[in-house]
């Protein structure tokens, strides 16, 4: 910036004793001058400037200003070689490719404006897409990365080099890193220079894709999609197979992004690859790279285990094991109480003898261990060996966390469990994160007990009300609105479909009537006849865990309608399991997490817990990577130093494809396996790189307003010369140019005295 320095500052107080002196003689003498008005006036300051001119010359001034020093200054240019400018905006127009280097170069030589800027800075010519590399010129470019990752370019120059002065970015503003953006208080500014102008013309796309899974049995796999464009055009899934697993036929409307659901019908346990394509009719599109998405859903694989205990054999015991008989991934042990416990009573046959005479001679043993009246006769069903659940419901949580997901509870009284574990089952649930289910028999919530015990805090009802009037009897089952939102407990997909079903239900007669629920649960499906209506299913989140109550008793009523009634409630009893289990971990989980900002960096995380579900950080994890092309990849998982029983390692994924991660985890000092889980995920660049084909002006802007730049229109960059010339750059030269040496000051005091001059002849003064 140019300024004034005075070099005999010290002669100021001289100057102005002068300046004062001067312009005292100079009142006294126009006091009797026969000047009048604003001619006097006029002449006065005429003089006074002059004189006031020549005095400042005393302080010897000087002209300075700054300047970048040639050569020394550094400027980089960097021009986005990324596949999505190889674009044309129009039909048969020119790319924005072919624009850019128009710009760049002219012919065998560099263009114009890149020479005005070499004269005064020392050059950094740069290219970046994929990778980022230093080019001797910008002759011939290949516009082929399958990323716009700029925006780490940009912090990254923008942080080193002690001598840069600006950097210069031509682009489109479509950086797939745009996440990574953070503008640092000091560096260098960043003159953008917009590629392009407005998104082509007759394009379909893919804006946005996600996959969701639900026990849902028509829509295991949901995958929703934003889809643009103008015309007709047919969205297709694809399996792993490249069969085609799901199809919706879809209008779009000027360039109007549309949500298209696509419903899979049937899909595997476990990790499974979809391909989502998007295809016009008849129309010729701008690119096709962006009507492609590629998806991975995780519906978790089994066995999950579910601990079933009754109080007696009922029906709906019986129905909803034939109900999962089907579902390999779940598997329900039962213990199902046959007899209640007795009265204690004291045997006395022999002398010294007290246990019953009747087992004599049939192997009894003496003392505790004979064969007892006072404790309840159970049987074990479905359990994976002779030694689990010998002892009935578990004591420890050894016991129940490490080996079940959720616990069902049906016409049991509360009395049948001890205080520690009624206690270990709330734990189960807050703590472990399972789920819990009370069914409706005659021995469950008040009538069995469970009104101011841990069991009956959890449930989503209250028990503190009994029902006064008559029993309730051809109750109706109906959806709430929550219900209706909550696909586990839908039977049909299209809505009207339901209703029918429902309207054609069976009536029930046993319920267990509550009348209010507990904050935060939600009423998902009612009973009613003709005078009073109650909660049929509720459920809500209890700690990190989920609890739900079927009130209704007599859900077996549903299946002995008919021979499709039975299927409805088979396949509810398959969903409400599923519900139960598939949120709930396991003491080995695995996630993979791709970074926003650099997507081909993937964190892979093993958390392990023991078999009370506590952090273990004594574990050795494994991970096995396959990659699209089947080479495996193994790594070592390391333990967090931020967190117990995590374990974290990377992973970066260079070719385009299908991922599937198995980590196998391992007891550091027994070497006995303690779990095995499988992770799966995509890398897509294209369809980043295309996912926006319409110039970014607010990103450019961004940059260039947050880092002191500004942002130019291609068509005005032969301006960048001019504009570089007048920022501040880390080495400039100082010029100076003595005042009393120019023209312009002797010039305006000559004019000044012949300004007075002039006015005291007007005035009649000589």
């Amino acid at each position: 910036m140019p300024r004034i320095v005075w070099q005999n500052i010290n002669l100021t107080w001289l100057s102005l004793g002068i300046v004062v002196l001067v312009l005292l003689l100079l009142v006294m003498g126009y006091v009797k001058s026969p000047l009048r008005g604003w001619r006097r006036l006029a002449a006065m300051a005429c003089k006074a400037a002059a004189l006031a001119l020549l005095a400042l010359c005393l302080l010897d001034p000087l002209w300075t200003r700054t300047q970048p020093k040639k050569g020394e200054n550094e400027v980089v240019v960097l021009v986005d070689t990324s596949a999505s400018l190889d674009l044309a905006e129009s039909v048969g127009g020119q790319t924005r490719a072919a624009q850019v280097q128009a710009a760049l170069a002219d012919g065998n030589s560099d263009a114009a404006w890149i020479q005005a800027l070499g004269e005064d800075f020392r050059l950094r010519l740069m290219t970046g897409g994929a990778q980022t590399v230093s080019v001797p010129h910008f002759r011939g470019l290949k516009f082929d990365g399958t990323r716009s990752d700029f925006s780490r370019t940009l912090m990254t120059l923008r942080s080193g080099g002690t001598n840069l002065a600006a950097v210069v970015l031509v682009s489109d503003g479509n950086a797939t890193d745009f996440a990574a953006w953070k503008a640092e208080a000091k560096g260098a500014p960043v003159f953008t220079v917009l590629a392009g102008d407005k998104a082509p013309q007759n394009d379909f796309s893919i804006t946005e894709a996600s996959v969701a899974t639900s026990p849902f049995e028509d829509a295991p796999v949901t995958i929703t999609a934003r889809v643009t464009g103008n015309g007709k055009a047919t969205v297709q899934v694809l399996g792993e197979d490249k069969k085609v697993v799901a199809t919706e036929k879809v209008t779009l409307n000027s360039g109007t992004p549309q949500t298209v659901r696509l419903r899979v019908p049937v899909a595997k346990p476990g990790v499974s690859f979809y391909q989502l394509a998007h295809q016009s009719e008849g129309m010729q599109e701008a690119t096709l790279a962006n009507n492609t998405r590629l998806l991975a859903a995780d519906r978790g694989a089994g066995p999950y285990r579910v601990l079933y205990v009754t109080g007696r054999p009922n029906w709906e015991y019986k129905f909803l094991r034939r109900a999962i008989a089907g579902d390999d991934d779940i598997q329900m042990p039962a213990l199902v109480r046959i007899a209640k416990r007795e009265p204690k009573f004291e045997w006395r046959g022999r002398a010294g003898e007290s246990v019953n005479p009747l087992f004599r001679g049939f192997g009894a043993k003496d003392g505790e261990e004979a064969q007892r009246y006072d404790q309840p006769v159970i049987i074990r069903l479905g359990t994976k060996d002779a030694k689990e659940l010998s002892d009935g419901f578990p004591k420890a949580a050894e016991d129940l966390f490490a080996e079940f997901r959720a616990i069902i509870l049906d016409d049991i009284e509360a009395a049948f469990f001890t205080q520690e574990q009624m206690n270990l089952i709330e734990r189960f649930v807050s703590e472990r994160g399972g789920a819990l289910l009370m069914l409706g028999g005659q021995e469950c919530y008040r009538a069995g007990g469970y009104d101011n015990t841990p069991v009956g805090r959890m449930l989503p009802v209250y028990l503190d009300q009994t029902a006064s009037g008559p029993a309730i009897g051809d109750a109706r089952f109906n959806l709430t609105r929550e219900g209706w939102l909550e696909s586990w407990i839908r039977l049909r997909t299209d809505r009207a479909d339901d209703e029918k079903r429902l309207a054609s239900m069976a009536a029930f007669h046993s319920v267990n009537p509550a009348f209010s629920i507990k904050p935060g649960a939600s009423i998902l499906a009612t009973v009613s006849d003709a005078q009073n209506s109650y909660p049929a299913i509720a459920v809500q989140r209890f700690g990190e865990g989920r609890v739900g109550s079927v009130l209704v008793g007599d859900v077996w009523r549903w299946g002995l309608h008919d021979e499709d009634s039975h299927k409805d409630m088979d396949r509810f009893w398959r969903q409400m399991m599923r519900w139960l289990v598939v949120d709930v971990a396991d003491a080995v989980t695995f996630a993979a997490e791709i970074d926003a900002a650099d997507r081909e960096r993937v964190k892979l995380a093993v958390r392990v817990r023991d078999r009370a579900f506590k952090a273990n950080s004594d574990a050795i994890v494994k991970v096995e990577v396959t990659q699209p092309d089947g080479t495996k990849s193994q790594l070592f998982a390391e333990p967090s130093l931020k967190e117990a029983g995590l374990f974290e390692t990377e992973f970066f994924a260079g070719k385009p494809g299908y991922y599937r991660a198995t980590t196998t985890v391992e007891d550091a000092e027994k070497r006995t396996p303690l779990g095995t889980k499988a992770v799966g995920w995509t890398h897509d660049p294209l369809a980043m790189e295309f996912a926006r084909l319409e110039p970014n002006r607010d990103l450019m802007k961004r940059l260039a307003d947050e880092t002191g730049g500004k942002m130019l229109a291609l068509d005005e960059i032969d301006k960048l010369p001019e504009m570089l010339k007048n920022i501040r750059v880390p080495v400039e030269v100082t010029l100076s140019t003595p005042l009393w040496h120019t023209p312009w000051i002797f010039a305006a005091i000559l004019l000044l005295l012949l300004g007075e001059w002039m006015l005291r002849r007007k005035g009649g003064m000589a």
